[in-house]
């Protein structure tokens, strides 16, 4: 697909405002073949979460730790949030490499090696 729901060329427009929505068959079956995608997606996504949550469960947790941790994260998003709008983001900071202390490389990678002393890192996923 050419064009994105989020990309520059979306009827949702920039910071710009509201532009008009897609008006052609092909842009409207296109963006309809989107949105299944997205849906099939959220889906998955809300059996995943279903599996690990049952999963917890079996392990003894309650929903009361559930509801505990979600609200500590939502605290935390909210938090960087706020930071990032005051021009403070912790993600500009170079990550030190455990071993060598030497700052690491940003490659966008899930497991880095370090290119100084080859010494594994497993990034955070959610990042």
């Amino acid at each position: 697909m050419a064009r994105g729901l989020f990309g520059t060329n979306s009827f949702l427009g920039n910071n710009s405002g509201y532009q008009t929505p897609p008006t052609s068959s092909a842009d409207i079956r296109e963006y309809g073949e989107e949105i299944a995608a997205l849906r099939t997606k959220v889906e998955r996504l809300d059996l995943i979460c279903e599996a690990l949550w049952t999963f917890l469960q079996r392990e003894g947790h309650t929903e009361e730790e559930l509801v505990e941790i979600l609200s500590e994260l939502d605290t935390n998003n909210k938090a960087k949030k706020q930071a990032a709008l005051n021009g403070e983001n912790e993600d500009d900071k170079p990550q030190l490499c455990p071993n060598c202390h030497v700052p690491l490389q940003n490659t966008d990678s899930l497991v880095d090696r370090c290119i100084y002393c080859g010494h594994e890192i497993v990034s955070n996923p959610f990042k």
